[in-house]
């Protein structure tokens, strides 16, 4: 990361997002974060909005997410207290240092989700719908206390990775507006092209507009097979549709990819934890980063 009179830049925050599941979008910001921590020595933050909490437990272990949870340092608690109308903890009490099972520790830091983070964003709107409140001044609310949140460690980190809820939502929204860049985790194949040709022409175009600029777009090729002739030609589509904002190493659908994303009580290398995939998620960590800087953040 650039710095400046010695002092390092603000972390430029990417919001990882697809319309719908099944596509390696947790297992993609994990392994994201940890190449970047390990490899590249950034200061990697995830920030977890997906109620199903995979990241959260991937990249931190069942363990360690049930105390930050029992200890009430999830974001359901966070944004639960402006409902009841008391002072939330310090954005900075939710985050969890150095949770990697990598060994070394790289820095790699979490502030995690939980499955009542759904029930909380229900009841959140329900609340504000009663008071008279508009969805799009919800919406605006949410933002203003998500960036607040974000506005209080962005200068601790050199990325803020945030693994949103499959489709859109308003904390989704939220995420998406407050992101410089979003990578879209997707399996090649005709109905995730559509999928992300509607997204690009509706709602990325929408977000653009209520963020005042455009923002950067990247698409990752996830869950790929070289023997799947669909696959192939899909991707090269992608590619000649897209040019650099799409990815040119590709996640291939492998078991080694599977297993790094089951938490280990005992800490590996970063050879010993992704397998046959390592040196392709090294490339995916080098290849996001020369993409990333080239582009200046709003």
């Amino acid at each position: 990361m650039d710095e400046q009179k010695g002092a390092r830049m603000p972390a430029r925050i990417i919001s990882v997002i697809n319309m719908k599941g099944g596509v390696g979008k947790s297992t993609t910001t994990v392994s994201l974060a940890e190449t970047l921590a390990h490899h590249q020595r950034r200061r990697v933050l995830v920030i977890d909005l997906d109620p199903q909490t995979n990241a959260s437990i991937m990249v931190a272990g069942p363990e360690k997410w049930n105390g930050m949870r029992e200890a009430e340092r999830t974001l359901d608690f966070y944004f639960e207290s402006y409902i009841v109308q008391q002072k939330p903890k310090p954005f900075k009490q939710l985050i969890e240092k150095n949770v990697s099972d990598l060994k070394g520790k790289p820095d790699v830091a979490l502030c995690a989700s939980a499955p009542e983070f759904r029930i909380v964003e229900r009841d959140m709107i329900e609340s504000f719908v009663k008071r008279g409140f508009q969805i799009d001044m919800i919406q605006k609310w949410i933002l203003e206390r998500f960036a607040n949140g974000i506005k209080n460690v962005i200068n601790d980190y050199d990325y803020i990775l945030i693994d949103c809820p499959p489709g859109i939502s308003l904390f989704a929204e939220a995420a998406l507006i407050a992101a410089d860049t979003i990578l879209v985790p997707s399996i090649p194949d005709y109905v995730s092209r559509l999928g992300l040709i509607t997204f690009r022409k509706r709602a990325l175009r929408l977000i653009n507009e209520r963020r005042g600029g455009p923002s950067q777009l990247m698409v990752l090729a996830t869950k790929y097979e070289d023997g799947f002739s669909l696959h192939r030609s899909e991707a090269q589509l992608l590619k000649d549709n897209l040019g650099d904002a799409m990815f040119d190493v590709r996640i291939p659908q492998h078991v080694d990819i599977a297993k790094a994303a089951e938490w280990s009580e005992t800490q590996r290398t970063f050879e010993q934890k992704y397998g046959q995939m390592a040196s392709t998620v090294k490339k995916l960590g080098e290849e996001f980063q020369s993409k990333v800087e080239l582009a200046p953040s709003l």
